[in-house]
């Protein structure tokens, strides 16, 4: 049995001085440096300002990368989903936090399941009906399962719809027998993207505020929340300057893409963390004046944020229009040489997130050199 199978076509290059240069492509680039220096300085800032940091799996999907973030300090996890947070957990993760409401007798089925290998495994609820059912299940398993309450920042999308809605509900969850009430979580997506910085911090300044007179009157009701969960990227200098959470969320630091890269350029200010992650893809045709081909199209990008950016040979002021579905236009600026057959472009991906679970790999560099490929672990439900 080839023991390096399971790695793909470029396991051979592991561990190559030019492996980065040789790919099969297209291929998903990591690069080990940078993704340290990102862990790092997100560390520092929750150190800084006595801020859990909490890192969202659902944007990297990789026990290998959570090792990295656990040894920087990282309290535990989040995961958005179920198979993330099996994953973790047959990593030999604990206390993970699923962040998105898990509905059906399937879904809790399984978290309860969860339970045998993180006992202090915890869900959130925005709903009545949800949390009975949540109870009643874990009752019939004999298990007890810790909960936050979900509080809708205004994005809508999960969480209770107002105050009133969330006070009553973490009422009704501290009188269910088999749920233990540990907090909120209010996690505010739509304010990590707005460019404008006036704009993005007075509008979390704003889910903030709501938020802890949420937490002022649960506590003058005895139901003070332990943990206050939420904030991102985006926003994560200014969920530490309000200081109303108790842990921070924060997912894409870790390899950014060009959304986010873009919330500071819009500024004039450079991005806090830096890019480690990218696509690269082969020229296979170049045939006309002006442009190459590559072999990278919309199979290979999340496109809900826009276009790919050149960051790596070619000239970076090029650009990517999407060719196809495995074909992508690289338009070479005039008077600018044009990458020549075969050549190798990196890009930064227009969203992280999305474009990291159409892959299997993470092909791990330093410099030029590949020196691993780890496995993209949860993709899925």
């Amino acid at each position: 049995m080839n023991l390096n199978a399971s790695l793909g076509p470029n396991a051979h290059l592991v561990g190559q001085p030019d492996g980065r240069l040789r790919l099969n492509t297209p291929a998903l680039i990591l690069d080990l440096d940078i993704l340290e220096r990102n862990i790092l300085l997100m560390s520092k800032h929750g150190q800084d300002h006595d801020l859990a940091i909490r890192p969202h799996v659902k944007c990297h999907k990789s026990a290998q990368i959570a090792a990295l973030q656990r040894a920087a300090g990282a309290m535990s996890f989040c995961c958005a989903t179920i198979g993330e947070a099996e994953m973790m957990a047959a990593a030999g993760f604990t206390s993970i936090l699923i962040t998105s409401p898990l509905v059906g007798e399937d879904k809790i089925g399984r978290a309860i399941a969860l339970t045998q290998l993180d006992a202090q495994l915890c869900l959130v609820v925005d709903n009545p009906a949800n949390a009975a059912q949540l109870s009643d299940l874990c009752a019939l398993a004999g298990v007890s399962i810790d909960v936050l309450v979900d509080v809708d920042p205004g994005m809508h999308r999960t969480g209770v719809a107002s105050q009133i809605a969330a006070i009553e509900l973490v009422g009704y969850v501290r009188s269910l027998p088999s749920l233990g009430y540990q907090g909120l979580q209010c996690y505010a997506g739509h304010v990590q993207h707005i460019e404008d910085a006036e704009a993005r911090q007075e509008a979390s300044l704003a889910v903030m505020g709501a938020l802890r007179v949420l937490c002022e009157e649960l506590k003058a009701l005895d139901w003070a929340p332990a943990v206050i969960s939420g904030g991102g990227t985006g926003t994560y200098l200014i969920d530490a300057q309000a200081a109303v959470l108790t842990e921070l969320q924060a997912g894409s630091y870790v390899v950014m893409d060009n959304q986010y890269n873009n919330v500071w350029a819009a500024n004039a200010l450079p991005p806090p963390f830096d890019v480690a992650l990218f696509v690269q893809s082969a020229v296979i045709s170049a045939n006309h004046p002006g442009h190459v081909t590559c072999d990278a199209g919309f199979k290979h990008f999340a496109v809900d944020g826009g276009r790919p950016v050149v960051a790596r040979g070619a000239s970076l002021a090029s650009e990517y229009e999407y060719f196809g579905d495995v074909h992508g236009l690289v338009r070479t600026p005039p008077g600018q040489p044009q990458p020549g057959l075969g050549a190798r472009i990196e890009f930064v991906v227009p969203h992280c997130d999305p474009t990291i679970n159409l892959y299997d790999q993470y092909h791990c560099v330093r410099g030029d050199q590949l020196v691993a490929i780890w496995p993209v672990d949860a993709r899925g439900v």
